[in-house]
């Protein structure tokens, strides 16, 4: 009986492991999966009286979810004026980058939303340094950047959560 004990717990940790895993994805929708992970933690904390997952680890989570917010923010909008934007680049890049999200998201849900905040980036960086410049190459180069610079923001953002996923997962590991 104790074998199938085991095998219940682990099955179980199996299934908690690929829920957090897939929450950490939503990064990359762009619905706040590291608060999406932090509510499933605290769901698990209130079930399991806070053991093993403490009030502390609940704190440290907020606070990795903060610097992924802050990590994209500051990536996703600075990485461009680094690569040579203007003023106008910068700020076209982040307007443009929510315009397209809320554009994308009417057209197509969530999914819509991702595409759109990619191509508004671009397209508001491209439309505010031609408007800066009046050269459309350059303009095209700063809005690649643009582009890039959102990716390289939601990556790092899915590494923090990742490291979210591992910090649950190892205070939560069943007991052999």
């Amino acid at each position: 009986m104790e074998i199938l004990q085991q095998v219940g717990l682990w099955s179980w940790f199996f299934l908690w492991s690929l829920l957090l895993i897939a929450a950490s994805l939503f990064v990359y929708l762009g619905l706040g999966g590291t608060f999406i992970i932090i509510g499933l933690a605290l769901i698990h904390a209130l079930v399991t009286g806070f053991d093993p997952i403490t009030w502390k680890l609940l704190a440290i989570l907020l606070g990795l979810a903060l610097l992924g917010e802050g990590i994209e923010f500051v990536v996703g909008t600075f990485y461009v004026a680094k690569k040579g934007a203007s003023k106008a680049g910068v700020i076209g890049a982040f307007a443009g980058g929510l315009a397209g999200a809320a554009a994308g998201n009417g057209v197509v849900p969530v999914f819509g939303a991702i595409l759109g905040s990619f191509l508004g980036g671009f397209g508001g960086a491209v439309l505010g340094e031609y408007y800066r410049r009046e050269k459309l190459e350059p303009s095209l180069r700063i809005g690649g950047h643009a582009f890039l610079g959102r990716l390289l923001a939601i990556l790092i953002k899915h590494v923090i959560a990742l490291v979210m996923v591992f910090l649950i997962l190892r205070a939560s590991v069943p007991d052999s």
